[in-house]
């Protein structure tokens, strides 16, 4: 067993692997705060520390537990196996005040090391785990990949002149395995406004054109204009919507304008990216800018707001391949997020109207006759924030993540409970403007990229752990 380094204060974990050889080697696993070195002695302190490491096909789970400063001993698994491992820190109490959570799949043989680090944060706030980006941009779209990395691309390189020589095609990314950051050697084909994943795959959409790339094989394939679409520029800074069916949506009315927090232009159309990689068009009734968009079970792709004259949502059902209007009053809001809280149930959080902050309000968009929001008050925000992000947590609660309206609008964050009708502030460590906000693969909430107030880059990644 290895000593933890000094100033360490949760225990290295002791794993005997079974592997080729007739003896077992040993694997340290170093759990490590990140970039807040006091995130397990606050108050209340980590009293006992649990980790579990499961086998990807779930027919391994072991766990240990002990103090800080104490060894946890698995016993012996097999190291021909990919494991995702979890660490929990409890408090005196038993309360859970610290998690972190491996990338998914980590096969134990092929590490080069014997130490493999796991990142824990506090719970209930943003943390900052180790590393920091290579490079930062401002207003680059985010993504997942190959379920380990975050990755910015295009945007416009932060830091002044000293970052003139990033390529806006490049890649920037964020390794969860080993909690760092690189770019990648070449540059993708395009300076991507809007990715869509699938595995290894990328689409990149600019206003000339889209451009599959394959990440693993390096070969890239231009996507041909579907029908129904004038040109890429219609839909090139949406939002992409995932589905759980497969398909991703990229909605032209949810892009971003010049200014933070502000809308784009107008936009009427969707590009439909099939589970299958091919891509076709929805249309909206009433062309949109600024609204939030979010796919509902058993309904479908709702987008809602952005419009003075149509109606406040429309939905996109299965099969469809244009929007259908709900019969709600016309909702002129721009900026809001959008999230599901709960069966059939949508909230939209934040945005911009009438130069005030928007109410949240509750909505079914599933209502077919006399609709309307529901206003919830008291769980407002108590900011302006336009480009809102909104992700649902458990408990019918939501985070929201935007940018405050104006040119130079840092990005805040809310936690949002629509059932209490309250709502808190949460802080993120580092006060940055043009970041990009995507749901990590471990399932944590990442922010990335950006640049803060005096301009200098934020290379730093914040997560947000939302169980």
């Amino acid at each position: 067993m290895k000593t933890p380094p000094l100033g360490r204060v949760l225990p290295a974990l002791g794993l005997s692997l079974l592997g080729c050889a007739s003896e077992p080697w040993t694997l340290t696993i170093d759990v490590v705060p990140g970039h807040e070195a006091t995130a397990f002695q606050e108050d209340p302190p980590v009293a006992r520390i649990e980790v579990t490491a499961t086998a990807a096909e779930g027919d391994v789970t072991v766990s240990a537990a002990a103090a800080p400063g104490g060894e946890l001993d698995f016993g012996e698994i097999p190291a021909q196996r990919a494991y995702t491992f979890e660490v929990r820190g409890l408090d005196a109490g038993g309360t859970t005040v610290v998690r972190g959570r491996s990338a998914a799949g980590i096969y134990l043989a092929a590490l080069t090391g014997a130490v493999l680090p796991l990142f824990a944060q506090r719970t209930g706030r943003w943390a900052r785990p180790p590393g920091e980006l290579a490079a930062s941009r401002v207003g680059a779209p985010g993504a997942a990949l190959a379920e380990r990395y975050l990755v910015l691309t295009g945007g416009a390189a932060a830091g002044g002149a000293a970052a003139g020589d990033v390529d806006p095609a490049r890649l920037d990314g964020y390794d969860l395995a080993v909690w760092g950051g690189s770019a990648s050697s070449g540059a993708l084909p395009r300076a991507a406004r809007s990715l869509v994943v699938r595995g290894d795959l990328l689409l990149t959409l600019d206003d000339e054109g889209a451009t599959w790339t394959d990440l693993a094989g390096g070969q890239s394939a231009e996507a041909s204009l579907p029908e129904g679409l004038g040109s890429f520029a219609e839909v090139a800074g949406g939002r992409t919507i995932e589905a759980s069916d497969g398909r991703s949506f990229v909605v032209g009315a949810t892009r971003a304008g010049a200014a933070a927090g502000a809308p784009g232009e107008p936009s009427d159309k969707v590009l439909v990216v099939g589970a299958d990689g091919a891509l076709s068009v929805a249309k909206l009734r009433h062309a949109r800018a600024g609204a939030a968009a979010v796919w509902v079970e058993e309904l479908g792709l709702v987008v809602a707001g952005g419009s003075a004259d149509g109606a406040g949502l429309e939905v996109l059902g299965d099969g469809a391949t244009a929007f259908s209007p709900r019969p709600f009053p016309p909702d002129p809001s721009e900026g809001a997020g959008a999230a599901v809280t709960g069966p059939g149930e949508i909230a939209l959080v934040g945005g911009v109207q009438g130069g005030a902050a928007a109410p949240t309000r509750r909505l079914a968009p599933g209502c077919a006759a006399t609709c309307a929001p529901v206003e919830v008050e008291g769980a407002a925000l108590t900011a302006a924030l336009g480009g809102v992000a909104a992700f649902a947590l458990p408990g019918g609660r939501i985070l929201a993540v935007g940018s405050e309206a104006g040119e130079d609008g840092l990005m805040r964050s809310f936690l949002v409970d629509v059932a209490a009708a309250q709502v808190e502030e949460l802080p993120l460590r580092e006060p940055r403007r043009g970041a990009a906000v995507v749901p990590a693969p471990n399932g944590t909430l990442a922010v990335l990229g950006g640049v803060h107030a005096d301009g200098t880059p934020a290379l730093t990644i914040e997560t947000f752990f939302p169980e």
